[in-house]
């Protein structure tokens, strides 16, 4: 088409040249009637041929894009089919793991809850047992109530209460001290009918202990609020503890007998330790006649330090009777060393003596030979083994 279309331009040129050329009109007009038949002819035949081949190409073309939608439709469906397979593989691996994730869980919930229900009955068996026992215990609050009550009463009794600190005491001293180290009721004085609660063996000396309980002036602190009466109570047991202290320094503190510079006031109750304790005021005065108060606790710890005690006390006895016994040996052994050396020394004198006799021998065998005029043989030589040197 671009070919004809050049052509009639061209065409176009030429005509117009030539008319420039012809001056003649009538010449003008039959070259231009003829040109315009001329152009008509090829205007027809161009276009046949611009139609023949426009519908040519549009059917290559038409051909063209339908082979090449029916590839791409092709692969289309072959691309659609391959990912519909793999999303169905994949969905079922999906769908499996899924599954299997699920079977798991299912599992362990079920295990879980296997557990917690095991748990839980063996937490309502633990209950019913403390519960049990609670019951156990609340009906046994009225049998102790009683034996408390009945306590109470027998301590009322001075003889009682006294005998319940001396056991409580004689009950410590032979739970931390050996047999030996303690003795109770214990006369200072052979001369006097005094005797201390207990004593305790030291190393050079004796310790007393005395015990003292007055349930009298310890019941009132617990028997009542009213601060009156509280400070009534307390300046009882002040007064009663001030007495006891004095006793017990002027009876029981006496070094001229073998005591120490000090003595124990034990009190059988942690209660009643406080209560003393707590007076600054009658602490300093026990302090300054030199008598401590002491619980069952305080004096079990100071019981295990004099056990302690006791232990390397004996223990450094043991190791000077070693020591003692290690110097005697060695004396003995420095007196063997010299005895030793005076017979090594008569050993090398005799040794000396010996070989000097040897020589001689020789010296008179030599003679005997040459008297004789025998041939001499060869006499073994005498020697002194090294062993008896």
């Amino acid at each position: 088409m671009d070919f004809w279309i050049s052509i009639l331009v061209l065409g176009c040129g030429i005509l117009f040249l030539v008319l420039g050329f012809l001056k003649q009109k009538s010449l003008q007009k039959q070259i231009g009637v003829l040109f315009l038949e001329k152009m008509a002819l090829l205007q027809s035949d161009i276009k046949e041929t611009l139609t023949q081949r426009l519908s040519t190409s549009f059917l290559e073309t038409q051909e063209r894009l339908e082979r090449s939608l029916a590839q791409n439709r092709l692969e289309l469906q072959n691309g659609l089919l391959k990912t519909t397979q793999a999303l169905e593989i994949k969905f079922q691996s999906l769908e499996n793991q899924v599954g299997l994730k699920l079977e798991n869980i299912g599992k362990k919930v079920e295990t879980k809850l296997e557990e917690n229900l095991k748990e839980g009955f063996k937490h309502f068996e633990k209950v019913q047992f403390y519960l049990k026992e609670a019951e156990l215990k609340l009906a046994s609050l009225n049998t102790v109530g009683q034996s408390i009550s009945d306590l109470n009463n027998l301590l009322k009794l001075p003889h009682l209460r006294g005998g319940f600190g001396e056991a409580a005491l004689e009950r410590l001293l032979s739970d931390f001290l050996p047999m030996g180290s303690f003795e109770l009721q214990y006369a200072l004085d052979p001369n006097e009918l005094e005797r201390v609660d207990a004593i305790v063996r030291l190393a050079t000396q004796i310790l007393p202990i005395d015990s003292k309980f007055p349930r009298d002036q310890v019941l009132p602190l617990f028997e009542t609020d009213d601060p009156a009466l509280l400070e009534n109570a307390r300046k009882a047991l002040s007064d009663f503890v001030k007495i006891q202290s004095r006793s017990i320094a002027k009876k029981y503190i006496r070094p001229d007998l073998g005591t120490t510079d000090m003595a124990l006031l034990f009190l059988p109750s942690e209660t009643l330790y406080f209560e003393v304790i707590r007076n600054g005021k009658l602490f300093e005065e026990m302090c300054k006649l030199n008598v401590y108060p002491v619980s069952p606790n305080t004096l079990a710890m100071g019981l295990r330090s004099v056990s302690i005690a006791q232990d390397y006390y004996t223990m450094s006895k043991g190791v000077e009777k070693t020591i003692e016994d290690l110097n005697k040996t060695r004396r003995h052994f420095e007196h063997f060393e010299k005895r030793f050396e005076e017979v090594g020394k008569g050993l090398k004198r005799a040794q000396d003596a010996f070989e000097t006799a040897h020589v001689h021998l020789g010296h008179y065998e030599s003679s005997i030979y040459r008297l004789t005029g025998e041939e001499r043989t060869e006499s073994p030589e005498l020697s002194i083994p090294e062993g008896n040197a």
